[in-house]
């Protein structure tokens, strides 16, 4: 009977450790090998206005070793800042710390097919050059897929703006309690053999959130929380930085997001400064919906259509996409009474309506300002015509919208210093 039951012990403990050796295999996936960089062959890093501008360029590996030596101590701080994160969760919601991690492992394993090779290299790169560790490189990368939070967008061109230009505004609203506010920078990429593109992030990440890249194409998403999820597939970030740095015109775009292999629910407005147009998305993992401007799909009671206007807030208008939705108060509920449609898509229709014909880069930026939520952690206002932004920053716990925002002449920017026009 002894020996019997120290077979089923020695049996059970096998077990385990096989159990304990699969997790570890499939939470530590294969990397490439490394490769000798000198960083400031291509890359530097520029103040502007206070403000960090890092200038990368060259291969994937290239780029992220450049971003991870120039930025070392702030990188490791920014990991700090993300590990913040974790233990923000464990306090709010009390989940350890060492489940969270686990789970983010098993989420970026699952999502790893669908994360291009090049971003992968980049990931590596920046865990190289700055001496951090690469699973919590990877861990961050992936957090767009378990959280989601609501922001807004507008686009306006045409009729609307002095000019006709294209004005592009979106607020980002996420958490400032993990202090991500402090490693803001303009991140400059001029990958070989794609467009060059401006991205208003942070150190240490090589997704993107806000951007526009030189052939005018300007990004931005708003979370909108959904039944219809999956925890594979490309996470937002990279969703975002592939419209960037893959497109020429809005078509492109459109088949990027159309085609991508979405996780969960988000709202998206890109615009093309050069063809003058933007468009709406409504995404879940299975839908996505696409309006244009003064959409005539645009038909329930709650969706105010405005000519050369595109604008969104966590509601979606499409009704295939609103069923599944539990935001904005949640199908089959109207969203009237809901932060998301009241303060901000109603706001942002409000004000875009009373300004129409005469909105230009300060209306737009008080339109901006107005619809920001308390926890705005960066907010940007894209001019796609003329390749401009203007970015602004949380500061401790003070929302960007009450910062101010910093302009950058992206066609000047991108030159070497010596090359820029003199001011």
């Amino acid at each position: 009977m002894k020996r019997k039951l120290l077979k089923f012990l020695a049996f059970c403990c096998c077990f385990v450790l096989l159990i304990l050796l699969g997790a570890a295999w499939y939470t530590h996936p294969g990397r490439g090998r490394r490769m000798t960089v000198d960083p400031r062959e291509k890359g530097y890093v520029e103040e502007v206005d206070g403000t960090v501008v890092l200038h990368l360029k060259g291969s994937p590996y290239e780029m992220g070793y450049q971003h991870g030596a120039l930025m070392g101590g702030k990188i490791t701080k920014a990991m700090d800042g993300f590990n913040r994160l974790l233990d923000l969760a464990e306090e709010e919601m009390g989940i350890p710390r060492f489940v969270s991690e686990f789970l983010l492992d098993c989420v970026y394993r699952r999502c790893s097919r669908y994360i291009p090779d090049r971003y992968k290299r980049e990931m590596e790169g920046i865990a190289d050059g700055a001496g951090v560790n690469l699973q919590t490189v990877r861990r961050a990368h992936v957090v767009s897929v378990v959280t989601e939070r609501g922001c807004s967008a507008f686009a306006v061109f045409g009729k609307a703006t002095v000019g006709g230009k294209l004005y592009h505004g979106r607020n980002f609203d996420w958490t400032m309690g993990a202090g991500i506010q402090d490693n803001a920078a303009l991140i400059l990429y001029e990958p070989d053999g794609m467009v060059p593109f401006a991205s208003a992030g942070y150190i240490g990440s090589i997704g993107v959130l806000s951007g526009m890249n030189m052939e005018g194409i300007s990004i931005s998403q708003i979370g909108a929380v959904t039944k219809d999820k999956r925890f594979s597939g490309i996470p937002l970030f990279f969703l975002l930085r592939r419209i960037l740095e893959e497109s020429h015109s809005l078509t492109e775009a459109t088949e990027i997001v159309r085609n991508a292999h979405r996780t969960v629910g988000y709202n998206y407005v890109v615009a093309d400064g050069d063809a003058g147009e933007a468009r709406a998305y409504e995404t879940t993992a299975h839908h996505c919906a696409i309006f244009t401007d003064n959409d005539p799909k645009e038909t329930v009671e709650y969706a105010i259509p405005i000519d050369d206007a595109v604008f969104r807030a966590d509601g979606a208008i499409d009704q295939t996409v609103r069923s599944f939705q539990t935001c904005a108060r949640g199908y089959p509920n109207m969203p009237y009474g809901s932060n998301s449609y009241d303060h901000r898509y109603k706001g942002m229709a409000t004000r875009i309506k009373e300004h129409h014909g005469r909105i230009d880069e300060r209306v737009a930026l008080d339109i901006l300002k107005a619809v920001a939520m308390r926890s705005n952690l960066h907010g940007v206002l894209c001019n796609s015509t003329d390749r401009e932004m203007w970015v602004a920053h949380a500061v401790g716990p003070e929302g960007a919208n009450k910062q101010p925002y910093v302009y950058y002449d992206l066609n000047q920017i991108f030159l070497p210093p010596e090359q820029r026009a003199a001011h």
